[in-house]
């Protein structure tokens, strides 16, 4: 037995909880310890005193000055006055009440000055402008015709479709091997 195994089962000792085995084990090693003897009786002391509490002695007014005071308490909760809506705007106090708008106004402006304006529609104006035809170059096709509206051509051509070619790379790729087994 070590001595924390002794330590762990002093108490089991003391209440008697102990197999026969185990007590003989345990009292041979009490007997080749003495710090052991002195934790065990200092153990049995603790006990003692837990178990036998001293009196406590209160005055004879004890109990007459305990009723008072809980008396006094209890009207000082009855004659409190509850807090009501007075003063309150919208059930804000005043100070709460301005910091709440102002913030809702904060998140109006913003709002108003990040999200665009429907009403004004701010288009391309490139298509509704006149052309100089003396710019554009007269083999291709005109984009604005002359009562300023747009006019489209389909484009045929397909740029997803890549050409395929027998491109052969045999000649032009080389393998190396690493021959000495290091990394560099």
């Amino acid at each position: 037995m070590n001595r924390y195994e002794f330590e762990d089962k002093i108490s089991d000792y003391l209440d008697n909880q102990l197999s026969i085995s185990e007590r003989k084990e345990f009292e041979s090693f009490l007997e080749n310890d003495d710090e052991a003897h002195v934790l065990l009786e200092s153990v049995r002391k603790t006990i003692k005193l837990l178990d036998s509490p001293w009196p406590i002695k209160a005055s004879d007014e004890f109990i007459p000055n305990l009723l008072n005071r809980i008396n006094v308490e209890k009207n000082k909760l009855a004659y409190k006055p509850n807090r009501t809506s007075k003063g309150l705007i919208l059930g804000f106090s005043p100070g709460n009440a301005f910091l709440m708008s102002a913030a809702l106004i904060c998140f109006v402006v913003i709002s108003v000055n990040i999200f665009p304006d429907f009403n004004n529609s701010n288009q391309s104006t490139i298509v509704s402008e006149p052309v100089n035809q003396s710019i554009m170059n007269r083999n291709q096709p005109s984009l604005v015709s002359k009562d300023n509206s747009s006019v489209f051509q389909a484009d045929s051509s397909d740029t997803t479709i890549i050409p395929k070619t027998n491109t052969q790379l045999n000649d032009k790729i080389k393998f190396v091997k690493n021959l000495t087994g290091t990394c560099q």
